[in-house]
């Protein structure tokens, strides 16, 4: 999207608060773009880029919650029986073949595809979860942070003392418990969390080779 001024615009990545972003920027005025024009865009260094990243381990175990755990009630053939997954979940050479390729949907594409060569980007970070996976460490600082970067492109926000999360997975049981599986296999196999982490290394490289945003 691209601010109203044409100074500004948002990298939009899946599962990083995407919706909740989409509507603020709308609220404010900013524009969706697609194709060759965001292209452009993206290569131009005089736009200030934003992108919120997240923890790259706990945005893929999101992601995959989101699209194996969420069932189709309109078309059968899509439901996913979730006790085969779980015993998927349970075998060492499946996790060997998601080394190879963590990328199964488009939320669990790695953060740094989005980007690719876009110039002058800086960040904002989501909050990690604690080990329980159901709360969040400072659940205010990602909401002012994100308030300060509105205001600092001419917008408005009314969310800076917010402290709830937006679409926690405990909004749906099937996918929440996908995503309660995997946390029980990481915490239960430190050889996967240490290998699925290592798999995500060029995401954790961001937070070292793109600037934060600071007013």
């Amino acid at each position: 999207m691209l601010s109203p001024d044409l100074k500004h615009a948002w990298i939009n990545i899946p599962k990083n608060c995407s919706s909740f972003i989409q509507k603020v920027l709308d609220d404010n005025g900013w524009n969706m773009l697609a194709g060759d024009l965001a292209d452009s865009v993206l290569l131009v260094d005089s736009i200030e880029k934003i992108v919120i990243l997240r923890d790259p381990v706990q945005r893929w175990i999101s992601g995959f919650a989101e699209t194996f755990g969420v069932q189709d009630d309109w078309d059968s053939s899509l439901k996913i029986n979730l006790d085969d997954l779980e015993i998927l979940l349970d075998n060492d050479a499946w996790w060997k073949t998601v080394y190879h390729n963590p990328v199964m949907c488009h939320h669990t594409e790695l953060q740094h595809r989005y980007i690719g060569s876009a110039k002058n980007v800086q960040y904002i970070k989501m909050q990690d979860k604690e080990p329980n996976g159901n709360s969040v460490t400072n659940p205010n600082k990602f909401y002012r942070e994100l308030s300060d970067y509105i205001r600092y492109t001419g917008g408005t926000s009314e969310f800076q003392f917010w402290s709830e999360l937006t679409n926690p997975v405990t909004n749906n049981e099937t996918k929440l418990r996908v995503y309660n599986k995997i946390i029980k296999v990481l915490d239960n196999n430190p050889k996967i969390q240490y290998n699925i982490k290592d798999v995500h290394g060029p995401d954790y490289d961001l937070f070292n080779n793109l600037k934060r945003f600071s007013i």
